[in-house]
């Protein structure tokens, strides 16, 4: 039996007995609970549905990918990619299943709940009702219990009393030392014992009967509230089987007819494999029944000869390549063009030694005058707009400048070469030089930068070229594409003491040959530099910092200064 907050004990755990109501109570609210925990299931539900359309999404693009770079070819791949197709779709779907169970169903629940479930201060006003009711319909009865409760207490405490008196009076008799007088009191104590356990049974009964009587109200009243309770609970329930109907309509992609059309083009895609279209397209596209330019006889075409360089260099053709321009002779005194065209045999002598100066005037189309005291004549040549064909009718060198060139270690008596390259904005660079010169290192002549255009030209002063060299653009991690063996030039071009722009190293020395310790070597800065990438150093002329790398063929080493790694043009430092 338990104890109430009353005081009044109960015998068992039925819904009659005082306050078990409050169970039944506490199911209204249990109802809000199961809403919200039916609105999280709905959520995280949806919220499994986009990521599964994510994944598919991501899956299918990924492989998209791989087939659009991949071996496969023809129908096959069109299999495949009818596959990741119906993952496409089928994310669709799913998308819009997340979509509906959170408009649907959702927001129906949360619709309900807000409609039925009304928040007071502490409780829902539908709890409070329900309690009161309850308590109200209760109240008579458990009065009544009350009193039966306590009446029975008495009867059986004047039960007690009175078989202790009897008792006492019984060994009283059978005593002889107890006294008349004595025996005498013991028995009016018993009679009067006897009387009162009379009474308190007629007013145990007269209780028992009155709670009795009440009983059917108290059935009755608290009949109806729990009947209000009952009504309350089922339109939940029916609520709930309501929205899980509707959760099953959006999670039953069998009903969906697009659903079906997926696997049913899937079915077909597959089928439209076939052998015989996929070895045919490969044997037009990559067999047997490719096209063929079978080699024929051609004529000597001068305008197709190239220009062979002996030099190691990355300067490709789609760079620009290396291309020596139109150019227009003048008499044999002042060219060699005069002695080409005129089919002397013998070359112009050698020029005697001038004094070197670099002209800064603004003139574009040829080289201005190296002397002092003159114009340099033998060597003025005019160069114009750059053209994509060559005639080899007007080199003055021939087809075997380059094989003996190769065979002397140095350019032939009066050679002159002209060499233009793209620098790494794409601007040509023309550089002009004498290999007969005693004062080649010197570089004789100017250094004409021009733009895409023949009068966008910027004329580099002696101070720019000689105290600053120009590093050469850089192609980084990208190796020659056809190696060549490494040479020495007999006759390199020294820009103000820096690396030649063209391949050709002033020092003879072998690019990469040298390992650096691992310590790496220490190096001083000639000049400041300012870099212009984020994987180059910048510094100012005397910072001391670690070469790790050796310098690869364009003039570029790799450092680390101040905790940074980065390249760097070697003609800018010095070896301490």
């Amino acid at each position: 039996m338990s104890v109430t907050d009353d005081g009044i004990q109960s015998g068992s755990d039925s819904f009659w007995e005082v306050g078990k109501y409050m169970r039944t109570v506490k199911r209204v609210d249990n109802g809000f609970d199961l809403c919200n925990h039916m609105k999280k299931l709905i959520s995280e539900r949806a919220e499994i549905e986009k990521k599964y359309s994510a994944m598919l999404s991501e899956w299918a693009k990924k492989w998209n990918t791989f087939l659009d770079k991949g071996p496969e070819y023809g129908t096959t791949q069109g299999a495949w990619r009818g596959v990741l197709t119906e993952a496409d779709h089928v994310a669709d779907l799913h998308t819009e299943m997340a979509e509906r169970l959170m408009l649907e169903v959702h927001m129906a629940i949360k619709h309900w709940q807000k409609d039925n479930y009304h928040k007071s201060m502490m409780h829902f006003k539908e709890t409070k009702d329900f309690e009161d009711n309850f308590r109200k319909a209760q109240k008579p009865w458990a009065k009544r219990l009350t009193k039966v409760m306590a009446a029975k207490k008495e009867y059986h405490a004047a039960c007690r009393t009175e078989k202790s008196t009897a008792n006492q009076e019984n060994n009283a008799r059978g005593d002889t030392t107890v006294s008349q007088d004595q025996l005498k009191k013991l028995q009016d104590k018993l009679r009067k014992c006897q009387s009162e356990v009379e009474g308190t049974r007629e007013k145990y009964n007269a209780a028992v009967n009155d709670l009795n009587g009440y009983n059917a109200k108290y059935i009755e009243d608290m009949s109806e509230v729990y009947t209000r309770c009952q009504e309350f609970e089922q339109k939940r329930i029916e609520f709930f089987k309501k929205t899980l109907f509707q959760l099953h309509a959006c999670l039953d992609l069998s009903v969906e007819s697009r659903f079906s059309q997926i696997y049913t083009s899937l079915h077909a895609t597959i089928g439209n494999v076939d052998y015989n279209k996929d070895l045919k397209w490969w044997s037009a596209n990559y067999g047997v029944d490719m096209p063929m330019h079978w080699p024929t006889f051609e004529e000597y075409s001068p305008e197709l000869q190239s220009i062979s360089r002996r030099g190691k260099s990355n300067l490709s053709s789609s760079d620009g390549g290396i291309m020596i321009t139109s150019i227009k002779h003048h008499s044999r005194e002042g060219s060699y063009g005069s002695y080409t065209n005129e089919g002397s045999t013998e070359p112009p002598p050698p020029q005697p030694p001038q004094q070197i100066s670099f002209n800064s005037q603004t003139s574009s189309n040829s080289y201005a005058a190296a002397s002092s005291g003159g114009a340099l004549s033998d060597r003025d040549e005019e160069v114009r707009t750059e053209k994509t064909g060559y005639d080899s009718s007007l080199n003055p060198f021939g087809d075997d400048d380059d094989e003996d060139d190769e065979e002397d270690g140095a350019p032939g008596q009066g050679e002159e070469e002209e060499e233009e390259a793209p620098n790494k904005s794409g601007v040509s660079v023309v550089v002009h030089s004498d290999s007969n010169s005693p004062f080649k290192n010197n570089l004789s002549g100017s250094v004409a930068i021009s733009g895409s255009r023949s009068s966008d030209v910027h004329r580099v002063s002696s101070k720019e070229s000689i105290d600053r060299p120009v590093p050469m653009p850089r192609t980084k991690d990208v190796p020659s594409s056809t190696p060549e063996p490494k040479e020495q030039s007999g006759s390199p071009v020294n820009n103000g003491g820096g690396d030649n722009p063209f391949g050709e190293h002033d020092d003879g020395e072998d690019v990469g040959g040298e390992e650096p310790p691992s310590q790496g070597w220490v190096v001083r800065a000639l000049y400041d530099y300012i870099k212009a990438e984020d994987d180059e150093l910048d510094f100012k002329a005397g910072d001391i910092f670690t070469q790790i790398a050796t310098e690869d063929e364009m003039g570029w080493c790799k450092g680390q200064k101040d905790g940074k790694v980065g390249f760097y043009p070697k003609n800018y430092v010095e070896r301490i």
